[in-house]
């Protein structure tokens, strides 16, 4: 499991891409992501993340043009990302998003 931080711009594509340690015979055919981005652990998901899994990597990702439709009156919140299959359930990552609003609204 890693902590890291990240920055969203609204309007720009976002991705994060998580990779099985080389080595590793850790194969993530059949899993699910799934990345959730909140204001606090117990609140409303603000964004859901796309997942895309591959037998060595998972990637998550939000579109430039999702997120600029948001209007946030706050810009820092929490995310964590999981993978999930019938018998395994592992917590990949978590931390924090600043989210900077960035695009002009006139």
């Amino acid at each position: 499991m890693v902590k890291h931080d990240f920055t969203i711009h609204a309007g720009h594509d976002f991705n994060i891409t998580y990779q099985v340690p080389e080595g590793s015979d850790l194969n993530l055919t059949g899993y699910t992501g799934v990345c959730k981005i909140r204001k606090r652990p117990n609140e409303a998901v603000i964004f859901e993340l796309n997942a895309t899994v591959e037998e060595k990597s998972v990637t998550f990702s939000l579109a430039g043009d999702v997120s600029a439709k948001k209007q946030l009156q706050t810009k820092e919140f929490l995310y964590d990302a999981f993978i999930y299959n019938d018998s395994d359930h592992i917590k990949l990552g978590y931390g924090k998003i600043t989210f900077i609003q960035d695009i002009s609204m006139h």
